[in-house]
């Protein structure tokens, strides 16, 4: 089965940002924004879900049945960069099909290691890099860029409507132990919580907060807060939202 590289989105048919990052893009939406879809994207496939398919995780875990295998793009994601660069370089990569290619060479490499999450760094910055340890079957992968080979574990909670990435990345490390990340390439969004559609009608620091005590519940000492000791105390004496870790035993 060949990789779909597939990239979802909701409302934003003027804003699919991602799809000139490669080759052949498909953008999945739902049925009723087709018509505005395809009129303002006429150089990409559009695949449809019903309607009665809300929000972004009951959208994950229908494409993942639907596709198979993919890989999947948020839609406000523009720019690729590699980590490793020599000293003056921005590491930006613009070339499609090079972009592409770095895609479907981590999907090959996670059919060799019969892996069923695979993604890359949220590693910003060359200084981060690591060159000893490019690849990892231990880190998570970052949300915006990520791909799956659909198994019966490949599954996302729909309790959860935010942090997904870190539910797909603990749920997978606790059923099969490992997860590829390739910290050689970072992709990059547009500011999240200013940019209109997709999650930014249910982003805010409530459900960030439901959403984070959700994951620890299910995880526990697993998943780490910002400003929270050693000891799992938090010695802020309170919930810091939006900042967590995933610490994996194994």
């Amino acid at each position: 089965m060949s990789l779909k590289i597939v990239i979802p989105s909701h409302k934003r048919h003027d804003r699919v940002f991602s799809k000139k990052l490669v080759v052949d893009p498909i953008i999945c939406v739902a049925k009723s924004q087709e018509a505005i879809y395809k009129e303002y994207n006429p150089e990409c496939e559009i695949v449809c879900h019903p309607d009665d398919v809300v929000g972004l995780v009951p959208k994950r875990n229908w494409m993942a049945k639907h596709f198979g295998e993919l890989f999947m793009f948020d839609d406000d994601v523009h720019v690729c960069k590699r980590l490793f660069v020599e000293k003056g370089e921005s590491g930006v990569i613009r070339d499609p099909v090079q972009i592409t290619a770095i895609v479907n060479n981590l999907y090959e490499l996670a059919c060799m290691l019969d892996v069923h999450v695979f993604g890359f760094t949220s590693r910003v910055t060359p200084v981060m890099y690591d060159e000893t340890a490019y690849l990892s079957l231990q880190h998570m992968i970052t949300g915006c860029s990520y791909g799956v080979r659909y198994n019966k574990n490949v599954w996302w909670n729909e309790e959860l409507r935010l942090k997904e990435d870190f539910w797909i990345s603990c749920y997978m490390k606790y059923k099969e132990r490992k997860i590829l990340t390739d910290i050689r390439y970072n992709f990059a969004q547009k500011s999240t919580f200013v940019n209109s559609g997709g999650l930014a009608s249910i982003r805010n620091q409530e459900e960030e907060r439901r959403s984070i005590l959700f994951i620890r519940k299910n995880f526990g000492n697993a998943i780490r807060l910002k400003g929270e000791t050693n000891n799992g105390k938090d010695k802020t004496r309170q919930l810091v939202q939006y900042n967590i870790s995933a610490t994996f035993p194994f």
